[in-house]
Order: structure tokens, then sequence, then C-alpha cells
């Protein structure tokens, strides 16, 4: 009986490949192969052509994938083209789409908030363009009455105050309510101020303000006189004045507030 050995065939009776540059294949294809006729598979930057197998060294370029798309932000199961996108780093660095209502921004560059609101930082960053909102800024502050030293605990007596302001940009806007029991020991002859202004006012040149007050009850003023403020530069407390003279306002005193004075203004002033 034979036996028949077929022999291992060594690497030098295999076929070597014989690698062709032949054109690339179809747009939004993923494939870059080597094909069963030894033709090698590739992309081009733009649409599919022929690939030069004498192409100058270093003119070899690379082109983005075709073939995907990357998906939109999507809220409450719609595709919401124009929404503000956002990034979750806690779930496969991925994009985050909403629940509802997204804020968008349009072709036109306008931006639209259809829920929540915009914040702005504790501390405002100051920016110099004038057409530039760099602060929004809701709250309360205290008003008090104080003499020439401008001193708030002198034993002043209040039955009530309350103020509350909205700064924009630079602007603060304020409103208040004072309503006194006692002087205490604040010089009756001094000027009259309001102190606890929420911002300091604005240093430069001809900053000064003025306010309208709409009541004042239990005053020792004359009738028919009124009573309006001013906040110079650099300060943050209102002095008082009394228009008592066709020439115009002089200081409205502490005694002319009287000991149960109530005093009910507002106004607005730069910082």
């Amino acid at each position: 009986m034979s036996i028949n050995v077929t022999p291992i065939p060594r690497l030098i009776d295999l076929a070597t490949p014989a690698f062709t540059l032949g054109t690339s294949n179809a747009a939004g294809s993923a494939v870059t192969a080597v094909a069963s006729d030894s033709t090698l598979l590739v992309f081009d930057d733009t649409d599919p052509a022929a690939v030069a197998a004498s192409a100058v060294v270093g003119t070899a370029t690379t082109a983005p994938r075709r073939d995907h798309v990357h998906p939109g932000i999507v809220g409450a199961g719609t595709v919401v083209d124009e929404a503000i996108a956002r990034f979750d780093g806690t779930s496969g660095d991925s994009l985050q789409g909403y629940s509802s209502l997204p804020p968008t921004i349009s072709d036109a560059g306008g931006i639209t908030v259809t829920s929540g609101s915009l914040s702005w930082p504790a501390t405002a960053i100051a920016a110099g363009g004038a057409n530039t909102m760099d602060d929004y800024e809701e709250g309360t502050w205290t008003p008090t009455l104080l003499d020439a030293t401008l001193n708030a605990g002198e034993s002043q007596g209040y039955e009530n105050t309350a103020g509350h302001y909205l700064k924009i940009g630079p602007r603060v806007f304020i409103g208040c309510r004072i309503a006194m029991t006692s002087l205490g020991t604040l010089t009756g002859s001094d000027q009259a101020n309001i102190g606890g202004l929420p911002f300091t006012s604005a240093s430069t040149a001809f900053t000064e303000n003025g306010f309208g007050f709409g009541q004042g009850d239990g005053l020792a003023i004359t009738a028919g006189n009124s009573v309006s403020g001013q906040i110079y530069g650099n300060i943050n407390h209102i002095r008082l004045r009394v228009w008592d003279a066709t020439t115009g306002a002089s200081a409205l005193t502490v005694t002319q507030v009287s000991a149960d004075g109530i005093l009910i203004f507002s106004g607005q002033y730069t910082t």
C-alpha cells in the first residue's frame, strides 16, 4: 500500500500580493480594504475619483468619515435644530438633551429662553462694551437715618425700615421706606442723610443723582416745602435736601426729619 504525502508549501511557493491603486470606494461607504483583485480601496477628500499610482510623495490627504452623522439635541421626543447643546461628562462624554422647553439660538443670532432664567455671577466681571450687559442683581437693603458723622449706631429708633434695589449694569434703581420713633443721639442741626445704600456711587466727575420722595409724614418742615435727595460721587448714602426757597434747596436737618417722621422715596444712581 502506498502513502501519498502532500508537501507543505514553502513561503517562497506562495504568490506575493500585487497591490495596485484603483478608484476610491463610493461616498458614504465606511469600507477601506483590499479587494479580491489586490486593489487597495481608499477615500479621497471630495467625490470618489481615481487615485494615481504615480502621485507625488507627500500629497496624501485625510478626509472626515462620511458614513455617519452626529445626532442633534432631542427634547420631548422632537428634534430641535436650534437648541443649545449641553455636554454630559458623566455618561459617556456625550451630548445631553432637554426634557422640555430648551433654550434656542436662531440663525439670526437671537437667544430665546423658553423656561428658566439667565444668571450672572454674584461678583460682576465688568465688560467695557457700550452694548454689553455684564451685571444684573435684585435684592434688599436697610436704610438708616444719619447725621454728619454717618454713624448708624447713635441709638436711632425705627418703627420700620425697608429697602429694595434692582441693578442693571452700572445703574441701580432703589426704593425705600423709613419710619422713625426716636432720633437717639443724632445731632439735630446736622444735615440728615439716609445710609445703607447697597452699592457705592461712581467716583467719576458730575455723577450727582437726584431722588424723588413719594411721601413724607410727621416732618417738621414748612407747609408747601418738598424733600429731595442727592448722591454725590463715591459715597453710599443720600444727602437729604428741602426745597424751601425760590433759589433752590438747602440741607434738611435731623430735627426737620423729627422723631416720628416717615420718608418714602425712590430713585436711581450710577455705580
